[in-house]
């Protein structure tokens, strides 16, 4: 893969951490928060120990030449596997300390939704559907000239999707973005509605990490979206 400028770089010891992580390696030199988050492979953890649990369970091997850029309080990784799949992982940074981490990627086959009561929702809360929704106020270490492509990169994850997204009901949701130079990460998560019919919904991770020229618009794109998340059993009383 094309490597990032120097300084979108993070330090080789920190990658090897973060590597190390996701392969859950055992005392994993990590330096990762005791309150560390994660949301990967389909389940969502609390608390370092469970996080190294869960990637000995199922590790993620990244390559060695892994797409990164990387801010003061954040890193992203785009790779693409072994088997040709596009992998991105999300990490927010305390004084170099991991503590939440996304990973875009495959969702393990032993991954199940906590069971839930089904209720009428409208994630839209308004008739204007936008097809990206967030605001570049609340990403301060993204350039603003980036967030028309940020919104772009949204659309395409969209119309990437394994299965056909309704163009009427589909929405990306910025989560985390930030700029490093002239590229910038993104992190959204999807809500897809199916084209088909019977509808069905599902939600997955994307991350995007783009290039854009001094006039903002798009140099290089890569994309990662995860498969999607499992499905809560419905409950009813």
């Amino acid at each position: 893969m094309n490597s990032t400028p120097e300084h979108t770089h993070p330090t080789p010891r920190l990658l090897a951490e973060l590597a190390g992580l996701l392969r859950g390696a055992p005392g994993s030199a990590a330096p990762l928060a005791n309150t560390l988050s994660v949301q990967a492979m389909g389940f969502a953890t609390f608390g370092r120990t469970d996080a190294l649990d869960l990637f000995a369970r199922h590790p993620l091997a990244l390559s060695a030449t892994p797409h990164v850029l990387i801010a003061p309080d954040a890193l992203a990784v785009l790779d693409v596997t072994p088997e040709g799949r596009h992998v991105g992982v999300f990490a927010d940074l305390v004084d170099g300390v991991l503590a939440r981490l996304w990973v875009a990627g495959p969702v393990a086959d032993d991954a199940v939704a906590e069971p839930a009561v089904p209720v009428a929702s409208d994630d839209f809360m308004t008739q204007h559907r936008a097809v990206c929704a967030g605001d570049v106020h609340d990403h301060p270490r993204l350039d603003a000239a980036a967030w028309p492509q940020v919104q772009a990169a949204a659309a395409e994850a969209l119309q990437t999707v394994r299965e056909p997204a309704a163009a009427s009901s589909s929405q990306a949701f910025v989560v985390r973005a930030f700029s490093s130079g002239d590229a910038f990460a993104a992190l959204y998560t999807l809500r897809v509605l199916s084209a088909s019919v019977p509808r069905h919904a599902h939600r997955c991770w994307a991350l995007a990490v783009c290039r854009i020229g001094a006039d903002g618009a798009l140099l290089h794109r890569r994309l990662a979206i995860s498969e999607p998340w499992p499905v809560p059993a419905p409950v009813f009383f």
